[in-house]
C-alpha cells in the first residue's frame, strides 16, 4: 500500500483563494458595498431627524416672536400709555388756555 499524503488545510485554502481571486474580490466588494449602504442610510436618518428638530425649533421661535410682537403692540397702545400717565404719574392734558405758543422766527 502506498500512503497518500494529504495536503495541509492552509495550503489548500491558499490555492483555492489564488484560483478564485476574482470571486473573492467580488464577494468582498459586495460586503463593502452593503456596509456603505448601511452607513449612508443611518447617516441620512440622523440628518433627517436633526433637520426635523431644527424646523420644529424654528417654528417655536417664530411663534414666540409673533407673541412678543403682539405683546409689544399691546404695551405701546396710545390709550394704555395715556391711562398709565394719568394714574401713576398724575399727568393731565393741558387746557387750551394753558397752552403757550412760541412764535417761529
Amino acid at each position: 500500500m502506498k500512503s497518500r499524503r494529504v495536503p495541509a488545510l492552509i495550503s489548500v485554502l491558499w490555492d483555492d483563494l489564488r484560483q478564485h481571486f476574482v470571486l473573492v474580490l467580488l464577494f468582498l466588494m459586495v460586503i463593502a458595498s452593503a456596509m456603505a449602504v448601511i452607513y449612508v442610510s443611518h447617516s441620512h436618518r440622523l440628518l433627517t431627524i436633526e433637520r426635523d428638530q431644527l424646523l420644529s425649533q424654528r417654528d417655536d421661535i417664530d411663534i414666540e416672536w409673533r407673541h412678543l410682537q403682539i405683546e409689544q403692540n399691546t404695551l405701546t397702545e396710545h390709550n394704555r400709555v395715556e391711562r398709565i400717565a394719568q394714574q401713576r404719574l398724575g399727568m393731565v392734558r393741558p387746557e387750551p388756555e394753558q397752552e403757550v405758543l412760541i412764535p417761529w422766527q
